[in-house]
């Protein structure tokens, strides 16, 4: 059965925003809000410029700029320069950054890994063979 799309997309951004909110519920009472491990998350390969980090998480340079504030307030980022260009600031994760980081993806897999063993052998296989499909979709925007 073919699923019209816009009733497809409807369905999925209803189960995205029940996922996000169970994970957000599973990391509460962590030191940092799930948007800032997400940005801890951007950082986790090197140090980023402000502007891209911006962009990649869909909100404006001021935005973005508060949110280093607080995460290099709390000693989980620093700020830098880019070699490059001295008037560009970029931010990188410190140890304690990484480690917070570590510690909110543990609890997320930790808590999805129970939710998962919940479900039958069945589930758990639609569950793995929609994985392709869904980052095929998420890889074009």
């Amino acid at each position: 059965m073919t699923v019209p799309e816009r009733e497809l997309a409807e369905q999925l951004n209803l189960r995205l925003r029940h996922v996000v909110l169970m994970l957000r519920r599973a990391t509460a009472d962590q030191q940092v809000t799930a948007q800032q491990l997400s940005v801890l998350g951007s950082l986790e390969h090197g140090p980023r410029r402000m502007t891209e980090l911006a962009a990649e998480h869909g909100v404006r340079l001021p935005t973005m700029t508060a949110q280093i504030n607080r995460l290099e307030r709390d000693a989980l980022v620093e700020r830098g320069r880019d070699g490059s260009d001295a008037r560009v600031v970029t931010a990188r994760l410190t140890a304690t950054g990484r480690d917070v980081l570590t510690d909110g993806r543990e609890r997320r897999i930790g808590y999805l890994a129970e939710r998962f063993a919940g479900l039958t052998v069945e589930e758990r296989a639609a569950v793995a063979a929609a994985l392709p499909a869904l980052d095929k979709l998420f890889s074009a925007g």
